[in-house]
């Protein structure tokens, strides 16, 4: 009640008590009627006075009313079961102890390190790690039922297959034997002298045939070709010659002093498979020593992957005659020798593929540098090494396809390289491998039992909203011409969108036809993965003279994953991720916008990052922007690179390669930005706030960038860090988080951070 309303009520009682007094006294009439005359003046006081307190209170219970229904609509909870799951998951992941303002990756994610305990099997445990295990898990049983989709031929092949590959007991009683054809296939392998699989003779050495017949298993030791759409014309396919793969996980691992003990376990591993062959343990070990040293030769002539990032310093296209010229294949007088015409037509006139080349058949070389040098290196080594190197280069990974002895010698590789202490569950690495490599067959399965169809609609409702948000963010940048973002404009235009999976695989002929040509058999594991290795070698050949078909599918429906493709141009996320926390129809839009919606943006994004920018709405590498705008473009990259590069591991001693995650940096930031913009238009659009979450003090804005930080919770091993700051594309988990957020101006909003602090710097990069 206020000071006015009480002086009122006081008056009042005054005017009432001398009321009563004077209606008791006796006075004159003339007196009388004076008295009376007053009393009608008081009593019309007294009237008026009730007549204003009824208006103020009146007033008084409005404002109330309306202040409550405010109160009502801000706190209003949503108590439904999935807002409740969403809450309960937030809040066992965050650490409140931290404020968000001065780390906010350990404030959105210390709860989860806490009860997420990287599994000895691993080399890091994320929230895509879980999710792939969920998604494993459903596979599993899907290929363990012998009863459903028995009649669909290609889901029978991928289920034995599965049953293969988890039967250990027949693998381990056939040992080295099913692996004695594939090296006789080879030559032989020479470590292993006069042993089954090593009746090698220098005298038979030939390289060109050698790597033909390993690319027929789609391994490429020393050359790497492959067909592929041509960048600048995407209509078409063309042969490319690449630098190849090594066989540790990275160049760095060759020529760094600190690495020296992963390049110790790598050669003791490959002496060690020989031994099992039969192989002498100490001439094993000195030729396995011989051919380290020329790998790593072969490391140190490969290009680094920051001088990979342009692919049109990597397109360089010529005839095969041209080919020869440039690249001068070893002359007469030279130790070893090779053809590259009888290399290339070689490969693609096999009987599996059987087209023919001519010299003028044109190719692209991305790695002139490497094969400036490739063949003088070969020179300093004899062909018995060269022999060896290339037969381990399929051997490698073969030998995990191989009894209990040889995963053992796999897993103590693993324990140094990666951290790991005990061999996955053998159905794990099954099931990963069946989704792998018939995909669309565990697809079907995967679809039929877990995917809401609701989930599509929703995505493209999004993906509408997110190129809203995107069209107004290139409106307000100001380093691009209005010409250069019209352009822009029409390729974010022309990209396509790909949600959950084909739908032509929900028909058994379609997937039968895909797989017809695969030969599965239920009890031979080793013959079932070359078979599979054929399989996709040839599907990658043969369509040379093809055009090449822009709405083919052939991602995994059940990867936990999302892609931006350059030649097609089109974004796509397949069923695997449409689960918390990335999506749920019922959880709140702040949380699919701050998840899913990033994730959008982000693909989205990638079509303007450092490369995806280099094609065109078409998918061809084309110089689409004006030489002033490139260079506006990579000042503004180059203050992410900057970024990024700060960002520091002390555990293992590195700080963040902020030119090779460019890309992804880049795009986790346009991609934050457009999804938040979006959301609030949704929000908008309602015309009201959502209901906010059980438990949890933080407005719906709070709770989009909680959901997006909580994507990136991970532990890793110190091994781990290494392979991913030294060969990743992605920053790690936690500086996605920090990174991005420390350049959003609408998370410092959000949480109110001052500009003293940690998550709200001065200095700001933006791109996109």
């Amino acid at each position: 009640m206020s000071t006015d309303n009480q002086q009122n009520f006081d008056n009042l009682a005054f005017t009432k008590d001398s009321q009563l007094e004077l209606t008791n006294g006796n006075a004159s009439t003339s007196t009388s009627d004076k008295r009376k005359q007053k009393n009608k003046e008081k009593c019309m006081l007294f009237f008026l006075i009730l007549f204003f307190l009824a208006i103020i209170a009146l007033i008084v219970a409005v404002v109330v009313v309306a202040k409550k229904d405010d109160k009502d609509t801000e706190t209003e909870v949503c108590l439904t079961p999935g807002c409740a799951m969403a809450a309960a998951r937030i809040i066992e992941n965050l650490d409140t102890s931290i404020e968000p303002c001065d780390d906010f990756y350990q404030f959105a994610c210390n709860g989860w390190k806490r009860k997420n305990i990287i599994p000895e099997d691993r080399s890091e445990q994320t929230v895509f790690s879980l999710l792939v295990d969920e998604v494993d898990t459903i596979n599993k049983y899907l290929l363990e039922d012998e009863e459903q989709y028995k009649d669909i031929e290609a889901i029978q092949k991928a289920k034995d297959m599965y049953k293969a590959c988890v039967d250990m007991d027949r693998i381990n009683e056939k040992q080295t034997s099913v692996a004695i054809p594939l090296l006789e296939e080879f030559g032989g392998w020479p470590v292993l002298s006069s042993n089954p699989g090593g009746n090698w003779s220098e005298s038979d050495f030939n390289l060109t045939q050698l790597l033909i017949s390993l690319r027929k298993y789609n391994n490429g030791p020393l050359i790497n070709m492959f067909v592929s759409p041509d960048e600048k014309n995407t209509e078409n396919r063309i042969i490319y010659i690449d630098q190849p793969g090594l066989g540790l996980p990275g160049r760095s691992y060759y020529l760094e002093s600190n690495l020296e003990h992963m390049k110790e376990a790598y050669v003791k591993l490959a002496w060690s498979v020989a031994e099992l062959f039969g192989a002498d343990q100490t001439m094993a070990e000195a030729d396995m020593r011989e051919m380290l040293q020329m790998e790593t030769d072969i490391a140190n002539i490969s290009m680094p992957p920051e001088d990979r990032r342009d692919s049109e310093l990597l397109y360089n296209k010529m005839t095969i005659s041209e080919l020869i010229n440039n690249f001068t294949e070893p002359g007469p007088t030279d130790q070893i020798q090779f053809d590259w015409f009888a290399y290339l037509s070689g490969i693609m006139s096999a009987e599996e593929v059987n087209l023919s080349l001519d010299h003028t058949e044109q190719v692209v070389v991305r790695a002139i540098p490497y094969y400036q040098k490739l063949f003088g290196v070969l020179q300093k080594y004899s062909k018995k090494t060269i022999t060896n190197y290339v037969v381990w280069y399929i051997m490698k990974n073969r030998a995990g396809n191989l009894d209990s002895r040889f995963l053992d010698l796999v897993m103590d590789y693993n324990k140094v390289v990666s951290g790991v202490q005990t061999s996955r569950a053998r159905w794990m690495s099954c099931t990963h491998s069946v989704a792998t490599w018939m995909g669309m067959a565990v697809g079907h399965m995967f679809i039929k039992e877990t995917f809401d169809e609701s989930s599509k609609s929703v995505a493209l409702e999004m993906i509408g909203n997110l190129r809203t948000a995107f069209r107004e963010l290139l409106d307000e940048i100001d380093w691009m011409d209005s010409e250069t973002k019209e352009s822009a404009r029409e390729k974010m235009e022309a990209m396509n969108s790909w949600i959950g999976y084909p739908s032509d695989i929900i028909e058994p002929e379609t997937i039968n036809e895909l797989y017809e040509n695969v030969t599965v058999d239920s009890t031979e594991y080793f013959e079932n993965t070359l078979n599979t290795l054929k399989m996709a070698a040839v599907g990658g050949l043969k369509n040379l003279r093809e055009k090449y078909d822009k709405n083919v599918w052939t991602t995994p429906p059940s990867r936990v994953n999302a892609y931006y493709n350059y030649y097609l141009n089109n974004i796509m996320f397949p069923a695997g991720i449409f689960q918390p926390p990335f999506y749920s129809k019922d959880q709140p839009k702040s949380l699919n916008y701050g998840a899913i919606g990033m994730v959008i943006g982000h693909e989205i994004t990638h079509g303007f990052d450092d490369r995806g920018r280099q094609y065109d709405k078409d998918g061809n590498l084309l110089a689409w922007w004006k030489p002033e705008i490139i260079e506006n473009f990579k000042q503004k990259a180059q203050c992410i690179i900057d970024q990024y590069d700060k960002f520091f591991v002390p555990e293992v001693n590195l700080t963040i390669n902020g030119i090779n995650t460019q890309g992804e940096n880049i795009a986790d930031n346009g991609g934050l930005k457009q999804s938040y913009r979006a959301y609030r238009r949704w929000v908008e659009s309602q015309g009201k706030e959502e209901p906010l979450l059980p438990g949890l003090n933080y407005n719906n804005n709070q709770l989009f960038f909680i959901n997006f930080a909580q994507l990136w919770c991970n532990s890793r091993r110190d091994e781990a860090l290494i392979s991913s700051i030294k060969n990743g594309l992605h920053s790690l988990g936690e500086f996605r988080v920090i990174g991005t957020l420390q350049n959003s101006k609408d998370f410092s909003q959000a949480f109110s951070c001052s500009n003293d602090k940690y998550m709200n710097p001065s200095n700001k990069c933006s791109v996109w």
